[in-house]
């Protein structure tokens, strides 16, 4: 039996490794019809690009998963316009008003802030023997920074953390049945109810962090609803918090799994080096795996027409082992170019917290270098690796290690 006729993104054996799968599709079926989700899928690096970079043909509006309206399945208002379900002029708008919290000098401004995150969380996670290094940094640290610049009172990150956790990882279930849980749907209202008090409070007093950015406006930038702040705080949470949580257990397992770019990586452990490691696991083990499109039209991909109406699965992950881009792709090399990656998305939708996490990653894989440059899997770490049932967000659930 061909890998192609077991390829379901909601089988487990895909979601634990999806890479092989993703060979099949790009030599055999570049355009491949998944019937679990009523999709097309475009798995080559030239098609995933193309599909990108022309929202006019690929829209972000209305798609549809298993017949279904995407945003009907949502636990959120789906008729709150965000970044990521809009296209232009929507989304120009959008973009316009919150990319002035990213712009360049905004981030850099950050990273004394990340630095001494990393070295409080790393500290405490390393007096121990062995830690779960996704409970110990790769979570709290990015969804703290987000706290941080948002403006979520110190008082209510816990309550912020659940909220996130529980929508984030709402994918599998609502995909299996067709709707979120009552917890997933509560969790959301508590969370709409707080964004919306906290808008309203800092449109009233401005206090300088992200929110208040936000319902301000200014600079010729329309202020947003407390609708689509509580919406761009989750789009953020994902972009900004949980590609970060799982670029650097992705990094981690890498690592390990690689003894030689392990060590290449401890006889050079600079910033640099570091930035190198985690822009390679972005190509090597991505932490989005796809994005979904709408055809507007009748479209041609890879000798095949894609209907007008029909919902596109482009799979980043495979287009940043597509052999025609990346040499050897099946190998972990943090000395690679990796130009042209495609883990943050491509054209008008490239992902807003991409250099947020460039930022994070590195600087906390600096910092646990200096502090415990030897580490392995711990016994009690399952040999096979849990990622939450989730095959499009793609980190591990929990990463046991030990100093050695």
């Amino acid at each position: 039996m061909s890998l192609l006729d077991k390829f379901d993104v909601l089988d487990p054996e895909v979601i634990n490794n999806p890479y092989p799968y993703f060979v099949e599709l790009r030599e055999k079926a570049p355009l491949f019809w998944l019937k679990s989700l009523e999709a097309h899928v475009v798995s080559r690096y030239e098609d995933v690009t193309y599909v990108l970079k022309n929202p006019a043909l690929f829209s972000s509006v209305d798609i549809r998963v298993k017949g279904q309206l995407a945003k009907d399945r949502s636990p959120l208002d789906g008729s709150v316009a965000n970044l990521v379900n809009s296209d232009p002029p929507v989304h120009t708008r959008l973009r316009g008003v919150v990319s002035r919290a990213f712009i360049p000098k905004r981030i850099s401004e950050m990273e004394p802030r990340v630095l001494e995150l990393s070295k409080g969380f790393v500290a405490e996670m390393t007096a121990r023997e062995e830690f779960d290094f996704m409970d110990g940094l790769a979570s709290p640290l990015p969804v703290t920074v987000i706290s941080e610049m948002l403006g979520i009172e110190v008082s209510r990150r816990r309550d912020f953390k659940r909220w996130s956790d529980s929508l984030i990882h709402s994918g599998p279930q609502t995909l299996r049945d067709g709707k979120p849980s009552e917890e997933v749907v509560r969790n959301a209202h508590e969370m709409r109810d707080y964004m919306a008090e906290i808008a309203e409070k800092r449109r009233r007093e401005p206090t300088g962090d992200l929110i208040s950015l936000l319902v301000q406006g200014g600079e010729g930038a329309e202020p947003l609803t407390p609708q689509e702040v509580n919406s761009f705080a989750i789009i953020l949470l994902i972009a900004g918090n949980e590609t970060t949580t799982n670029l650097l257990g992705n990094s981690l397992l890498a690592l390990i799994r690689n003894p030689e770019q392990y060590d290449w990586l401890r006889r050079n452990p600079t910033r640099e080096a570091c930035a190198r490691v985690s822009e390679e696991t972005l190509r090597y083990d991505s932490p989005v795996m796809g994005l979904m499109r709408r055809a507007t039209q009748d479209v041609e991909l890879s000798g095949g027409k894609v209907p007008a109406g029909s919902t596109v699965m482009a799979m980043l992950a495979s287009a940043n082992h597509d052999p025609r881009k990346f040499s050897n792709p099946e190998r972990f090399d943090p000395e690679r170019e990796t130009n042209g990656l495609m883990s943050f998305g491509h054209g008008i939708h490239f992902c807003l917290g991409a250099p947020l996490t460039r930022l994070e990653a590195p600087v906390a894989l600096k910092e646990l270098m200096e502090r415990a440059p030897r580490l392995g899997l711990a016994s009690r770490q399952p040999e096979r690796i849990d990622y939450g049932g989730s095959f499009f967000l793609r980190g591990p659930r929990s990463l046991w290690l030990r100093k050695s």
